[in-house]
């Protein structure tokens, strides 16, 4: 056996130890009520999640604890049944991956550093098992780009049956925000202690009306105050907006 061969199994065991431990760290933040991503991705991805952020953790630990049980040290040669497992799995792994990839690519357009994280691990597991001679490996990967590929292809719109005109036309200003945004908040916050008037509207809800006018941040303050027309597109711009002309649209005295 040469050193590429006795390296790859000490490799793949210390990364999949890694991936176990990191995952497991999550779930006890988790748990806790934090994370160790505090990206708006994430959060988007968790308040999404049918049962919440546990019910994509536990899977993913198990899976990493699979890898590592697999391949620990003990044998420089692994057994032919184990090799098919790992690979069965590992397939499974980064195929699925290219869903949460693709979720967040084409649907949140927000990264979460954790998920990707996650998904780098399995990429290096399989760049590792396919160096070490397992090619069947490479099914893995293709799986991974042909649901990445059709999550971008066939992707379900949010769809509305109420048109941009309709959210905007009665009101002078409306803020499109998303309950896990805690930019939104610090807007609404604002607003709120300085008696402006302004309409509020879920993103999550328009996500299409948005994305035609190719707006993929929020929040987003759309300005209809007579012959001007604005739309304002982050917290920074807003802020600066409101603290210069909020006094336009405060509540009457």
């Amino acid at each position: 056996m040469n050193g590429k061969e006795r390296t790859a199994p000490i490799l793949f065991f210390i990364l999949s130890i890694a991936g176990t431990l990191v995952v497991l760290i999550e779930i006890a933040m988790n748990l806790c009520r934090t994370s160790l991503c505090t990206s708006e991705g994430c959060k988007t991805v968790a308040k999404y999640t049918r049962y919440g952020d546990i019910s994509l953790l536990i899977p993913g630990a198990l899976v990493f604890l699979l890898l590592a049980i697999l391949s620990r040290p003990g044998s420089l040669r692994w057994g032919r049944y184990t090799d098919k497992l790992i690979t069965t799995t590992l397939c499974a792994a980064i195929a699925s991956e290219g869903f949460l990839v693709g979720y967040q690519a084409f649907r949140v357009y927000a990264p979460c550093w954790f998920c990707l994280s996650v998904f780098v691990l399995f990429v290096l597991l399989g760049v590792i098992w396919l160096a070490s001679g397992r090619w069947e490996t490479i099914t893995g990967f293709a799986g991974f780009a042909v649901v990445f590929a059709c999550f971008y292809l066939i992707l379900p719109m949010v769809t509305s049956t109420e048109s941009l005109g309709d959210h905007i036309e009665e009101s002078q200003l409306t803020l499109f925000y998303n309950s896990t945004c805690e930019t939104c908040e610090e807007i609404e916050h604002l607003c709120k202690s300085c008696d402006i008037i302004v309409n509020k509207v879920n993103a999550d809800e328009h996500f299409d009306l948005l994305e035609e006018m190719h707006v993929y941040e929020i929040p987003v303050l759309f300005v209809n105050d007579g012959d001007e027309k604005r739309v304002l597109i982050g917290k920074t711009k807003i802020k600066e907006f409101l603290l210069r002309n909020g006094g336009r649209y405060t509540i009457p005295s």
